[in-house]
Order: C-alpha cells, then structure tokens, then sequence
C-alpha cells in the first residue's frame, strides 16, 4: 500500500530547494532588512487578510477597498516588496502547476 503522505513530505522537501523557493527566501531575506519595507509588507497583508473575511461575510464597504486600494499602490511603488511580490507568483505558478499534476487522475476519470 502507497503512503501519499510520504511522498507529499518527500515534495515538500524538493520544493524547498527550488529556484522559485529560494529566490523567494532571498526577495523576504531583503525586506526584513528594510524595517519601512517589512512594516509595510505585513500591514499590507494584514490588510488582505481583512478584506478577504469581510469580503467573505459580506461586509465589506467601499472604505475597506479605498483603503486597501490606496495601500496597495504604496506598496507597488517599493522595489523591495515588488520583487517580493514577482517571487512569491512564480512559486505560485510552479506549485498550481504541481497541483494539476496531481489531480490529472481525476482529470482523466471525468473524461472518460
């Protein structure tokens, strides 16, 4: 019998060590060393995260999107968090490519 979650550990393992995974330690390795960039970084996801419940909930108002808005365009505008930023959606794209990998099989059942 096949134990996925070993092989799931054993990825785990492999994807720490890819180009994408470390350009990306190496873009948050610089904006911890920045702290306006690092505060900067964290309220925005902290702002994210907000708007994600309430947009969930429904209770989102036009001043959570102005806001959130307005941060994001300060945001775009440091170096630091924009590379940050083009890192984190090439691992993004490397693990959504995985993730088809993975669910090919039931891909393939519904196509049958």
């Amino acid at each position: 019998m096949v134990n996925i979650y070993d092989t799931a550990n054993q990825l785990e393992q492999v994807l720490r060590q890819t180009n994408e995974f470390l350009a990306l330690k190496g873009a948050y390795g610089k904006i911890k060393q920045d702290p306006l960039a690092f505060a900067m970084f964290k309220n925005f996801q902290k702002k994210q995260i907000e708007f994600q419940k309430k947009q969930a909930a429904g209770t989102l108002k036009d001043e959570d999107i102005n806001q959130l808005k307005d941060l994001s365009e300060r945001v775009q505008k440091n170096p630091l968090i924009v590379d940050l930023m083009q890192k984190e959606q090439q691992l993004g794209q490397l693990i959504d490519e995985i993730s088809q990998i993975l669910l090919k099989p039931i891909d393939e059942l519904y196509q049958e």
